[in-house]
């Protein structure tokens, strides 16, 4: 027999209600809420929540934290607005994780960005629902494995990687110290490889490091290419980079060490120079042959 129409009604009525109260309570929240809370302040049976919470997730208007066993809001969310974030943001977003290989707070996100915290948490749905960024379990965020393979179609990077890779190996191995292998970006360099020191005090984490040209030893060593240039305390206090130009047409690369200022020293810089200098040849006729 046909339903009742005005129970039929009043049902629709009580569902698209709750859609809403679960949508507007995530939305007042700055952190992802367990389901027996939204269940509890929206006054929906947990069986009920459930359901409602895993249908949102599938049309993407909510979204699970598995780490924290937590639910906040989607991207499709944010899309219904005229206050979406727009292409510009998220780059912005991205950006400010250029001078840090820790993950970062929303905080920092937008001091670094410079944006509010509210655009910030707009994107961020959007950045992690693709892979550009991971949400961590302390709730900071990182960058995501898709910019990894983003990164990993930009050929002539790949193949510069690729055949420089042994000879870093080899670089790290004669100074023991961290080495590096760098590409030219405008006025400001990007670390595309690096061999860790064996020591537990070096300098690590810098891959996909941005880096401006000035008062550096990279942007030294591009403006001069006959030899490797040396600056102390430039891009971190403490630390000596020693960096020579690869002789590549076309393709502005170079590659160097990076050590504490002390520890340098005692191995001795000119010979730190003349080992970087003999790499920088050696990838150089790789790629020629």
């Amino acid at each position: 027999m046909p339903g009742d129409p005005k129970q039929d009604e009043q049902g629709t009525t009580w569902g698209a209600a709750h859609v809403l109260d679960v949508l507007e309570f995530l939305g007042r929240r700055t952190s992802p809420a367990p389901a027996s809370i939204v269940a509890s302040s929206c006054d929906i049976p947990r069986s009920s929540t459930y359901a409602l919470l895993n249908l949102l997730k599938a049309r993407r208007f909510v979204t699970y934290r598995a780490e924290e066993r937590a639910w906040s809001l989607g991207s499709a969310a944010f899309e219904l607005s005229a206050d979406a974030p727009l292409f510009a943001h998220g780059l912005a977003v991205l950006r400010a994780f250029a001078t840090s290989s820790r993950g970062l707070t929303v905080s920092q996100i937008a001091s670094g960005a410079g944006m509010s915290r509210v655009t910030v948490t707009r994107i961020l749905p959007h950045l992690v629902e693709s892979d550009l960024l991971r949400a961590e379990p302390d709730g900071t965020y990182s960058l995501g494995l898709e910019l990894v393979s983003l990164a990993s179609r930009v050929g002539w990077v790949d193949r510069l990687r690729i055949a420089a890779r042994p000879h870093l190996v080899r670089l790290r191995d004669a100074t023991s110290e961290t080495a590096n292998l760098i590409i030219l970006d405008g006025d400001h360099a990007i670390y595309v490889d690096q061999v860790e020191s064996p020591y537990a005090l070096r300098h690590s984490g810098w891959v996909g490091r941005r880096v401006p040209l000035a008062g550096t030893a990279t942007g030294t060593a591009f403006g001069d290419r006959t030899t490797s240039h040396v600056a102390k305390d430039a891009v971190e206090t403490g630390v000596t980079a020693i960096v020579c130009a690869i002789d590549l047409p076309g393709d502005e690369a170079a590659v160097g060490v990076t050590a504490p200022n002390w520890r340098i020293e005692e191995f001795g810089v000119m010979r730190a120079q003349r080992m970087v200098e003999a790499v920088a040849r050696e990838i150089a006729q790789r790629l020629h042959g």
